[in-house]
């Protein structure tokens, strides 16, 4: 088996990165750069490479991607830039973030730093911190050459986690991983903008009509007796708990807590819309799900983000990057517009 160990470095700022984008838009918008990247064949030294566009690309042609396995910490990141910007398509795909997310996800973080210091590997460095706001160009020679040693860290790290890790996931799991990672760095789905137009402006229009109907004014939201009333005149049992401070049983209200939470995916859409307008969303679930849904197929075909093993109990898939294609209600028309190519 040829192994690829892969990690990239991009360029970031204080309204552009992943903090505050979802990894699809991140990639997929225009002011993604990729500012070096650094790769370890085998067991061989890791290469660093800082170019642009078309080289960088050049330099990771001269890898046999198509018969190798590659490798990294959250794979989802670096292998959908491998397919979305350098159109790479590795025979497999490995991601040591999966692997520790099965392993130690119940009682540990799973990031590099972290799990790194749990098997006594290394430590990662804090380079990346001094990128932020800088194009590759606006790097003076030696701090790139530092920022290339804090990269060529990261995918020494990798590799190591990667041996030590390997001989307790079984090769099944290893195939399911793979194929998480596919399923967001290789989208086949296709969104039909033109019906998810259509279904905005009738969701839009419907929600209107039924605060209208309803002639709920401010005061009946923020009280949590008229809206506890509100809920029971809809057929609702208002969530309760046991509050922190008083001992006692009170109203499941704030939108930190589960079962009102749950009010915001009710069956009925006016069960939606009050616990949306209860903690000041102008949008109910369906509507910014058709928002993200045109914002998404505005820029291409449908990645789909799983978090592999996500569920730290059950060890299920969860949800990711805002986008959780396993909780679309049965009921939803959305389920309708996601076509195959």
């Amino acid at each position: 088996m040829n192994l690829l160990t892969i990690d990239f470095e991009t360029y970031y700022a204080k309204d552009y990165g992943l903090k505050k984008f979802t990894t699809e838009e991140y990639i997929r918008d225009e002011q993604f750069e990729t500012i070096g990247v650094a790769v370890k064949e085998n067991d061989g030294s890791t290469q660093w490479f800082s170019g642009s566009l078309e080289a960088t690309k050049a330099f990771l042609d001269t890898y046999d991607w198509a018969n190798s396995f590659a490798l990294g910490h959250n794979m989802r990141f670096d292998a959908a830039i491998l397919s979305w910007i350098y159109d790479i398509h590795p025979l497999g795909l490995f991601d040591t973030m999966s692997m520790g997310q099965v392993l130690h996800g119940l009682t540990q973080s799973v990031s590099l730093a972290n799990l790194s210091t749990l098997y006594g590997i290394g430590e990662k460095g804090t380079e990346v911190l001094d990128a932020l706001g800088k194009h590759r160009t606006d790097f003076h020679p030696n701090d790139l050459a530092q920022y290339g040693e804090y990269c060529k860290n990261d995918v020494e790290l990798t590799h190591k986690l990667f041996k030590l890790m390997l001989p307790s996931i079984p090769r099944s799991e290893l195939k399911l991983i793979d194929l998480t990672m596919r399923m967001f760095t290789e989208p086949k789905l296709v969104l039909n903008k033109g019906l998810l137009l259509r279904h905005l402006h009738d969701v839009q229009t419907k929600k209107a009509e039924l605060l209208a109907s309803a002639a709920v004014d401010k005061d009946d939201l923020m009280s949590n007796p008229k809206f506890a009333e509100l809920l029971k005149q809809l057929g609702v049992e208002p969530p309760m708990k046991i509050s922190h401070t008083t001992g006692k049983e009170t109203y499941a209200f704030a939108k930190t807590d589960e079962e009102f939470k749950a009010l915001l995916e009710h069956e009925d859409e006016k069960v939606q819309i009050l616990a949306s307008a209860r903690i000041g969303n102008k949008s109910t679930i369906e509507e910014s799900r058709t928002e993200q849904f045109i914002n998404i197929a505005n820029r291409g075909l449908l990645p789909v983000p799983l978090k592999y093993a996500g569920a730290t109990v059950s060890h299920r898939w969860s949800g990711v990057d805002g986008v959780n294609l396993q909780n679309l209600p049965r009921t939803s028309p959305l389920r309708k517009y996601i076509w195959a190519a």
